[in-house]
């Protein structure tokens, strides 16, 4: 190396092998390096994986710093069983902060510096994700977005649902064979979205607005069919929480994880953990209502049959009462008959006497005034004669007055209401004249 560096001029070759070196005497061991994964998923199925470890501004979240990093089909074997056998495992994939132990290696032909993954920490990634869901939920809980849903009423029997899952999934089926097993009218409005990835709170949340629109839905539920804690890191999403707390719908969630209840679940208006019991807990619904319509139904028969009893035995009293009255009633005016009977028997003519008297009297009244009113009358009449004479036009006309009207048989009562050359109208007592205006 000291003749290379001696050396005025280097060949690529000679310098890279002496970046190697450099870097093979700095860095003799491994060392565990913390990054967040990108560029993984695209390679993950090729036998040597090659991506990328990032380093993020805590405020930008903008790259700060990358280095490339691979895992050699050996090593991703045995980084897969270490990831298996960690209890809530995950998967590698994009956007997860790891912590890898890497043999920091200088490639000469391609003069690239590079990370050799040797072996991974799964509990520093495990506790990365649970420390920022932590944060998001203390963040969710301040504004109050985790109990807006809840507040929205749940009817008491929801058969319309809008259904947010992967088509023809597990969980699609699931949900969807649980519902018809019931054999109760549900009514599904399916809409495909995707169930994982850094693009599924987007979908869902545009799912959610989509299913929102449908006047008709009286719930929305997001399912899906269970997965390791990576795969379900997209529900403990801040964007899907949001949506949730805004929908005017309540929300039901049934993720499919057994153990951790995702961010999604705490927004909810109620969760259950899997695509079968969200459906039964909507079946279960159905059949408690049912249930209480049966012993409503039961109470109300029951009430009326009470009610029925007790107006049967109140009709028989007063059937009875009527019964008692109705005999004191006839005896009394069957008496009341009697004394009638010999009051007419003794004194028929006394009565007779005494009426046509009364009938005698009031005729008289009623003649002297028939007689009166029709003076009256006669008055009324003469008087009303004298008006209607006076008022006579042709009474008018002998007195010497004339009535003039227009062409159009309107009457002319001022020099206005003519015009010149306009042909008039004179009604006199014997005749008409017509004349026209030549001057006014």
């Amino acid at each position: 190396m000291r003749m290379l560096v001696d050396k005025e001029v280097l060949s690529v070759s000679e310098l890279n092998n002496l970046v190697r070196d450099v870097v093979n005497m700095g860095f003799p061991n491994a060392v565990w390096v913390c990054g967040e994964i990108q560029g993984f998923d695209r390679n993950k199925d090729k036998k040597h994986i090659f991506f990328d470890l990032c380093e993020k501004d805590e405020i930008s979240h903008d790259v700060v710093a990358r280095i490339g990093l691979v895992i050699f089909s050996g090593k991703k074997v045995f980084i897969d069983e270490l990831l298996e056998q960690t209890p809530n495992g995950f998967e590698l994939k994009d956007d997860i902060e790891v912590k890898f132990l890497c043999r920091v290696d200088f490639y000469p032909p391609h003069g690239a510096m590079r990370l050799i993954v040797e072996s991974i920490d799964p509990i520093y990634t495990l506790g990365k994700i649970a420390q920022e869901k932590q944060k998001l939920i203390a963040l969710l809980k301040q504004r109050g977005t985790l109990d807006k849903n809840k507040a929205i009423p749940l009817p008491e029997i929801c058969l319309r649902i809008g259904l947010i899952t992967a088509y023809d999934s597990a969980a699609y089926n699931d949900f969807v064979s649980e519902l018809k097993l019931s054999r109760f009218g549900f009514k599904v409005y399916h809409r495909n979205a995707l169930m994982q990835g850094k693009n599924a709170p987007t979908d869902v949340g545009k799912a959610m607005d989509q299913l929102s629109r449908l006047e008709s839905l009286e719930v929305i539920v997001i399912t899906r069919g269970g997965g390791s804690i990576s795969d379900l890191s997209c529900f403990d999403s801040e964007m899907i929480a949001e949506k949730i707390g805004q929908c005017r719908l309540p929300v039901l969630s049934g993720i499919g994880h057994e153990i951790n209840i995702t961010i999604t679940d705490l927004a909810a208006h109620t969760y259950q953990k899997t695509p079968t019991a969200i459906a039964r807990f909507l079946v279960a619904a159905v059949e408690n209502f049912i249930t209480q319509l049966e012993d409503r139904g039961s109470q109300a028969i029951d009430t009326a049959q009470n009610k029925i009893s007790g107006q049967r035995k109140l009709l028989q009293n007063r059937a009875i009462d009527l019964h008692d009255h109705a005999r004191f009633f006839f005896k009394k005016h069957h008496e009341d008959l009697l004394r009638c009977r010999e009051v007419i028997k003794r004194q028929p003519l006394r009565l007779l006497k005494n009426n046509f008297q009364a009938v005698s009297k009031y005729k008289e009244v009623l003649l002297k005034a028939a007689k009166l009113q029709i003076q009256n009358f006669n008055h009324k009449i003469k008087h009303y004669q004298k008006v209607v004479a006076i008022a006579d036009p042709k009474n008018t006309l002998r007195r010497g007055f004339s009535i003039t009207r227009t062409a159009q048989g309107k009457l002319v009562r001022r020099v206005a209401d003519v015009k010149v050359k306009a042909v008039i109208t004179t009604q006199l007592l014997d005749g008409n004249i017509q004349s026209q205006i030549k001057d006014k």
